[in-house]
């Protein structure tokens, strides 16, 4: 029985938070390294091999369903995705699955860099969480001459609801870019990028369709 001064949501909220905290402790000890923490985001990263792991974990003033219809708008991806020069749909197999192109913006003189993405959306019929997971699918569009096309990378987008209309979110990437990278670029990728990515979705998910968004497969 739980004391009279823990009401259950409140026990459901701190479990939710003792839960996410658990799985970040894991995780750090896994070669996990803090990068930094600013803006109210903090930014983890690891490389293994030619492989780059980042990670960051944020809250955003949304519901499940703001973020989750963000997320659906793939000809909008360039208003907030940190230097993606070009993103659009591909095939929508359903609301929870589709497949995606999307061009990211490297400074000269190297070249753009492209890949297709096949997205699927899920959620957690007891604690509500949802979670959006994207693996690459080269071979989905023909290369071109001025791109090149990266084969591998995986991203993850976890969303927990917390309390007073706060979502708390892990977004994880592991990819492969392709090429000679120099450090300094690879240092904005995991610096700057994810904090400016979360900050352009903040400010577009306070637009009203965002704030009034219900959708039917997400429970809020």
């Amino acid at each position: 029985m739980l004391p009279t001064f823990f009401s259950r949501p409140l026990f459901a909220f701190v479990l939710q938070i003792l839960v996410v905290a658990q799985l970040h402790a894991q995780k750090e000890k896994d070669g996990w390294i803090f990068k930094n923490e600013k803006d109210g985001v903090k930014v983890y990263y690891k490389k293994t091999s030619d492989v780059h792991e980042i990670k960051l974990i944020t809250s955003i003033k949304s519901s499940l369903s703001g973020i989750t219809h963000l997320f659906n708008e793939v000809d909008d991806y360039t208003k907030w995705g940190y230097k993606l020069a070009e993103a659009r749909l591909l095939k929508k197999v359903n609301e929870k699955e589709f497949y995606y192109y999307t061009r990211l913006d490297f400074p000269w003189p190297l070249n753009d860099r492209d890949l297709i993405l096949h997205t699927k959306l899920e959620q957690d019929s007891t604690t509500k969480h949802v979670t959006s997971t994207s693996v690459a699918k080269p071979a989905y569009l023909p290369e071109t001459k001025d791109n090149i096309r990266i084969k591998s990378t995986t991203t993850k987008w976890t969303l927990v609801p917390g309390e007073n209309g706060w979502v708390y979110v892990e977004y994880y990437i592991n990819s492969n870019p392709g090429g000679n990278i120099p450090d300094w670029l690879v240092n904005m990728a995991i610096d700057v990028g994810p904090r400016e990515t979360i900050k352009n979705m903040r400010k577009i998910l306070k637009e009203p369709k965002y704030q009034a968004a219900k959708l039917a497969f997400i429970k809020e």
